[in-house]
């Protein structure tokens, strides 16, 4: 649903000399050694055992993907365990002088697909934040966006080639919304996941098409049909599949 770039352009927006954000992607390899790592990575000494950000700006740690560390044999995912340590005690331990660092000013935003990685996020954890879901956006909402990039790219085209803008986009939204209905994610395809990262992408590649190069609209139809073929057909894993695809577009 686009939920990184919505956070990022919400973090963007504050006022760098107040508050100060840092990314942190979590994955499958993410260990509490690497987390922690990461965490002190933008802090400074403040006075004896304490940390914060530099000045007295505040720190937003952004946490991607909060749920993809692996689980261990105890049913725990340690860099989780960790990041719930500091922000219940506001410490964690010196790795070489096992003495505690207090940690100052620091809040924590975080975001994650729940398909994806572990299903289960430890209630401990998740009391300390406020929920939000957010869902797929509605079609009026991708024909708005999608239409502002179009259309603001087709101007400099041909009159013929600005008028197919609606069409294009009408298209590609019916196309996605049957490519996601026929190829649904399974244990065997577990990539079958389309989202709006890959309307996207179709559309990254419409909008590097120059004037001199497409006067007529069906060559703009065949760039649309080519690029959709990349995002989604290239996914596919069986002939089967392909020819349902082709009977879709």
């Amino acid at each position: 649903c686009g939920k990184t770039q919505l956070v990022f352009g919400l973090l963007h927006g504050l006022n760098p000399e107040e508050t100060l954000f840092t990314n942190i992607n979590m994955n499958f390899f993410t260990t509490s050694a690497l987390m922690q790592e990461n965490l002190e990575g933008p802090l400074m000494k403040k006075t004896g055992t304490s940390y914060g950000p530099p000045g007295k700006a505040d720190l937003i740690y952004f946490i991607d993907d909060l749920n993809l560390p692996e689980v261990d044999a105890y049913d725990t995912q340690s860099a989780i365990s960790l990041m719930r340590m500091a922000m219940q005690y506001t410490r964690w331990s010196d790795r070489i002088k096992l003495t505690w660092r207090n940690i100052l000013n620091c809040q924590w935003l975080a975001c994650m697909n729940p398909t994806a990685g572990s299903f289960y996020v430890n209630p401990r954890l998740q009391l300390r934040f406020a929920t939000y879901a957010m869902g797929f956006p509605a079609t009026t909402s991708l024909l708005q966006i999608f239409t502002t990039f179009l259309t603001g790219h087709l101007q400099y085209f041909d009159e013929a080639m600005q008028n197919m803008s609606s069409n294009i986009i009408n298209a590609a939204l019916d196309l996605h919304n049957g490519v996601t209905e026929n190829f649904r994610k399974s244990a065997i395809n577990f990539h079958y996941e389309f989202n709006v990262r890959h309307l996207s992408n179709v559309f990254v590649g419409l909008l590097v098409a120059q004037p001199d190069q497409f006067k007529n609209p069906s060559k703009f139809v065949q760039l649309w049909l080519h690029e959709s073929e990349r995002v989604y057909g290239d996914r596919l894993v069986s002939l089967e599949h392909v020819a349902k695809y082709n009977q879709v577009a």
